[in-house]
């Protein structure tokens, strides 16, 4: 029976050798089916690829020659443009030059160059704000309002020189001082309140420094010109002269500071003012400078850590009677609370809001005495004929209040001579006797 089994085992084993032989076969025909069709289509492919590279090859052919077309084009245009030029006269051609010229320079001026602010802190500018000593409480707390309102200032203790001091190449007196301090402390621009007679005079001084200015110095040192740098180190009004300036003296009345006046304005401390200038700024030479100086000692740098993003107050400058007349007020904005208020108010002003002005404080007038080219001191630029000196003014009222002293001494001495002479003019009474 085992026999019988194994060789039927055998049978179906030998049945099945030729199946998978016949599979096998067929696998492999499949596979070089599938290669064939691939080998098409590579071929295929590359039919296509070759019929783009002719295409490409085309079109770079039609545009090189239509290239070549344009330039002559061009060139003939030019030609053609060149003949007429030719006809025209040198002077009409100098004729059309200037009329451009004129044309350029008025468009410069209509459309003058916009300048857009990047918002940092690049106008680094500092006031040095200080007194002489000697001063009144008045012009104390002058000065104390004035740091509130100047968030860029440098403050310094009160300034004793006396007249004979001299500086470092910078002249003598508070002058050098003064520059000699602000270069220390680096600010470009100085307010220095100084007084007289006791404290009766005030005397402010408005101007750039010497460190603002050394530009030409520098230059010489660059430049290593030891011998020029040496003369203008040893002429002290010369270095004052070009390394520092302009500078204004103003004399300062009506003083009102903000305690004093108990007025109803308020504004953030370190806000950036609005300045404010009459029209007189624009029309004479003098203010013209006067209003730099101002920009610069009262106008907040952008960015300043100590200034505030904020613009609510304004600074007013006036010029009337040959003074300069300083305010300084709050922008209030005020908005209708009912519906009633809102159109009245858009009636009258044509909004629904409305804006005024507050004063804060403090107020002052300045009345300017002269104008040097340098820094407290150099040349005069500037000098006003109509200012009159305190001292002048405080003599011509002693000598009125003399004059009034000596024509009421006068008047009693004639009225003591009137009486004498009605007393011995008068006629005997021969009655008088009677009743004695």
């Amino acid at each position: 029976m085992a026999k019988k089994r194994s060789n039927k085992r055998t049978k179906v084993e030998a049945s099945s050798e030729p199946n998978k032989v016949e599979n096998v076969k067929h696998a492999v025909q499949e596979d070089e089916d599938e290669d064939d069709d691939d080998d098409v289509e590579h071929v295929g492919n590359g039919d296509e690829e070759k019929n783009d590279d002719d295409y490409e090859e085309a079109l770079s052919s039609e545009e090189e020659e239509e290239e070549e077309g344009g330039e002559e084009e061009e060139g003939a245009e030019e030609e053609n443009d060149a003949i007429p030029t030719q006809s025209i006269s040198a002077v009409e051609q100098q004729h059309i030059q200037e009329q451009q010229e004129v044309e350029e320079t008025a468009n410069a001026i209509n459309d003058p160059p916009i300048i857009k602010s990047t918002g940092r802190y690049q106008n680094k500018q500092r006031c040095l704000i200080l007194s002489s000593r000697g001063i009144t409480a008045r012009y104390r707390h002058l000065l104390e309002d004035l740091k509130m309102l100047i968030p860029h200032h440098k403050k310094e203790s009160k300034l004793d020189v006396g007249k004979n001091y001299q500086g470092g190449g910078a002249g003598g007196g508070y002058g050098a001082a003064v520059n000699e301090i602000a270069e220390v402390r680096g600010c470009q621009t100085a307010l220095f309140l100084e007084t007289r007679k006791r404290g009766q005079d005030g005397y402010l001084w408005i101007g750039r420094t010497s460190h603002s200015n050394n530009d030409h110095a520098a230059l010489l040192r660059a430049a290593g010109d030891a011998s020029e740098e040496d003369d203008l180190a040893r002429s002290n009004k010369l270095s004052l002269m070009m390394t520092g300036g302009p500078s204004v003296k103003f004399h300062i009345t009506n003083i009102h500071t903000m305690d004093e006046l108990k007025l109803t304005g308020n504004c953030m401390k370190g806000s950036r003012p609005i300045l404010s200038f009459d029209k007189s700024f624009d029309e004479r030479e003098e203010l013209q400078l006067i209003k730099n100086l101002f920009v610069d000692v009262f106008g907040t740098p952008r960015g300043h850590p100590k200034s505030k993003p904020f613009v609510d107050r304004v600074m007013g400058f006036y010029y009337g009677d040959g003074k300069i007349w300083v305010r300084n007020y709050q922008i209030l904005e005020q908005t209708a609370t009912t519906a009633k208020e809102a159109a009245v108010q858009k009636k009258l002003t044509g909004q629904a809001h409305s804006t005024s002005l507050i004063e804060i404080g403090p107020r002052f007038v300045l009345d300017p005495i002269r104008i040097f080219r340098g820094s407290f001191g150099g040349q005069t630029l500037f000098v006003n004929e109509d200012f009159v000196n305190p001292n002048v003014a405080r003599s011509q009222e002693k000598k009125e209040k003399g004059d009034r002293y000596v024509r009421r001494k006068g008047a009693e001495r004639k009225r003591k001579v009137r009486e004498r002479e009605i007393k011995e003019n008068v006629p005997v009474d021969p009655l008088a006797d009677v009743f004695q």
